[in-house]
């Protein structure tokens, strides 16, 4: 029986991701590179240092990852208001918390993101979010969502994760979650979750909240 939700945040309930990219590009075009809009899937999920190494691969910056994280987190920060709600998501959220279930989200972004896509969520069904700092180990690795399940106090079999990356998928399952794909982008391959689909409407709640 399914005791808790936990949402990733980025792409899932905000339609961020093309927000961050944009930070992304306009950071790495201020110190001469460019990012070609391709490279956006290639970065889906992945934490700031793993997004930095990539990028620094072919194009070197001459900046630190700190430096680098703090300037795209700024350009995202500054700019949170304008970012919209994915469609489907917030009312999953009301919905839930209409029938008393437990809510927190798990995102792979840094702290500050994470205050301010949380703040920009603004719902009380929603308990608290985690990020990539308040965990040793990020998403794929399962500490993110088995230290919130802890904090809501209830067993991680009985978490049910919605996530629209193949990393953070692979994170909820490792938690041994059950745990549902909504991708964003098309075409991603998902090799591990339980059940992926295009609207969470597709769903029958009542069924999965049973167990059944």
């Amino acid at each position: 029986m399914i005791q808790a939700v936990l949402w990733d945040i980025d792409g899932t309930l905000l339609d961020s991701e093309p927000h961050h990219f944009a930070a992304l590009a306009a950071v790495c075009a201020a110190h001469g590179a460019v990012l070609e809009p391709e490279e956006q899937e290639r970065l889906l999920g992945l934490s700031m240092g793993e997004v930095f190494a990539l990028i620094t691969a072919t194009r070197p910056l001459p900046l630190a990852l700190d430096a680098f994280k703090n300037a795209c987190n700024a350009f995202y920060v500054a700019r949170v208001d304008a970012v919209p709600f994915r469609p489907g998501g917030y009312e999953r959220v009301d919905d839930l918390a209409l029938r008393g279930v437990p809510q927190a989200c798990v995102s792979n972004s840094g702290r500050k993101v994470v205050e301010a896509n949380f703040a920009r969520l603004g719902h009380p069904g929603l308990a608290f979010a985690l990020s990539r700092d308040d965990v040793v180990d990020g998403k794929p690795a399962p500490e993110p969502y088995l230290k919130a399940a802890a904090r809501l106090g209830v067993a991680p079999e009985a978490c049910l994760v919605v996530e629209d990356s193949p990393i953070g998928a692979r994170s909820a399952k490792a938690a041994g979650m059950f745990t549902i794909a909504w991708p964003q982008v098309p075409g991603l391959t998902f090799d591990a979750a339980d059940r992926v689909v295009d609207s969470l409407d597709v769903l029958d709640w009542d069924r999965l909240l049973a167990g059944a």
